[in-house]
């Protein structure tokens, strides 16, 4: 894969979506309250779809619904931001100063 970075994606992915009759989620619907909690509920159910697949242990139907997952959150990310990549790396960075196993949760 080359070194594209996350919103290059995520604008290949809406391109393609539209191209292929799907509504994209576009920064202005915002207010809209069904919009965004639809699509995390699509990204929710991939999630359980990769879960499936892990359980039946069939390892390319676990990687081709982590693809779907991601394709899911980079076309809403790309509809919310026009730098989630920064939005990944300052999380990233706040992640590095985390204590071990910050929060006391168990694994």
């Amino acid at each position: 894969m080359s070194d594209r970075g996350l919103q290059e994606l995520a604008e290949e992915i809406r391109e393609i979506n539209r191209a292929n009759g799907w509504c994209v989620y576009q920064a202005k619907e915002w207010r809209e309250t069904y919009k965004i909690p639809g699509i995390l509920a699509l990204i929710h159910s991939e999630v359980s779809e990769a879960l499936e697949g892990f359980r039946a242990d069939d390892r390319e139907n676990f990687l081709e619904e982590l693809a779907d997952i991601q394709i899911r959150l980079l076309d809403l990310a790309g509809g919310v931001t026009d730098d989630f990549d920064s939005a990944v790396r300052a999380k990233m960075e706040k992640n590095r100063s985390r204590g071990i196993r910050h929060g006391g949760k168990r694994v």
